[in-house]
């Protein structure tokens, strides 16, 4: 009777959790990106702590400051390219917006009201640069301070994780503990192998993109580069976004390299996004994930598609590995009830 009282304590407990997790997601994004950072690289401060012998505190801090020093040396690159190619953009889109208009006049009556808004808005909603000083503030503001959150969050993560991992396991009763800790270790070890994984398959994907668009004369190659880096998070529909993305804009605007025509542009392409997408099927992302998840792909879609519309961008990236660990939990649960059989 109190082993029956005690589980449905902690399943009670669990739930509200869950839902007090739920209902405060909007400010538990800091601690979110730390817990992920915290998985990613604790084994390199494990490592620089036991084998090398740093403190723990100085290997937190040495490791940081490397990411810092990469995050700005790169970030001059890609900020200088970003600004030169939203430059280009805007441009762009006025010229193709007044062509479209001019070319309007050859469509039928009826139909060219709701085209001309349609480009109107278009127009307005890229060229606009006037932002005023009471929505940009407060937005900096909050940034800076859940950055500062962020930073914190993650020095206690790597440096507390195990004790705070302890400790609760002191909480769970001694009967259950072995058992907890088996199942918490199996749950760690395929959300730090996935999160790990995830960022190597989305950084080979940016620089294999970015070579080729950047190579046959791609306009905004590093837009489009960092757009199918990331979208390789949403399984089977994020590379095909990004693919008909990037056809879209060498139809509209062609390369500048090798004398291609638009629609030559648009098969070469086709051809090396088809390339690079079987490199990264059957080569990147098999040698980097292996099979962490174990997951059928429909289910991963479906997640991918339900944790997207609960919680945005972390919900895209968190999917996978929550339903990893929803199988992990099954799978725990059934064969207990196979062992009490």
């Amino acid at each position: 009777m109190i082993i029956r009282l005690r589980t449905a304590f902690f399943i009670i407990l669990g739930l509200l959790t869950l839902w007090f997790f739920y209902a405060e997601r909007e400010i538990l994004s800091p601690f979110i990106l730390a817990a992920i950072f915290a998985y990613v690289f604790n084994p390199v401060v494990s490592f620089l702590s036991s084998r090398i012998k740093f403190p723990r505190t100085i290997s937190i801090i040495l490791i940081w400051a490397i990411i810092l020093g990469i995050l700005t040396v790169g970030g001059m690159f890609i900020v200088k390219r970003a600004i030169a190619e939203s430059a280009g953009l805007k441009e762009y889109v006025r010229d193709w917006t007044a062509m479209a208009k001019t070319q309007a006049v050859a469509l039928p009556e009826f139909f060219r009201p709701t085209l001309n808004e349609t480009l109107s808005s278009l127009q307005k909603t890229i060229l606009t640069t006037s932002i005023s000083l009471f929505v940009i503030f407060p937005q900096a503001v909050s940034g800076v301070i859940s950055f500062f959150i962020f930073l914190v969050s993650s020095f206690y993560f790597l440096k507390e994780g195990r004790n705070v991992f302890d400790r609760f396991l002191n909480l769970i009763p001694r009967d259950y503990r072995l058992e907890t800790e088996i199942l918490l270790r199996k749950i760690n070890e395929v959300l730090g192998d996935y999160l790990r994984g995830q960022l190597l398959v989305i950084l080979t994907s940016f620089l294999l993109f970015f070579s080729f668009y950047a190579i046959i004369g791609v306009k905004f190659a590093l837009m489009l580069a960092l757009i199918a880096g990331f979208l390789e998070v949403v399984i089977l529909i994020g590379p095909l976004v990004a693919g008909v993305l990037a056809v879209i804009v060498v139809l509209l605007s062609g390369v500048s390299n090798f004398n291609l025509n638009p629609l030559q542009a648009v098969a070469l392409v086709v051809v090396g996004s088809f390339i690079i997408r079987q490199i990264q099927d059957y080569v990147v992302t098999p040698a980097i994930m292996g099979r962490v998840v174990k997951l059928h792909p429909l289910v991963i879609l479906f997640a991918v598609l339900a944790g997207g519309h609960i919680a945005g961008i972390l919900g895209l990236v968190l999917a996978v590995p929550i339903a990893a660990v929803i199988r992990i939990l099954l799978e725990f649960s059934l064969d207990k009830i196979n062992e009490r059989k």
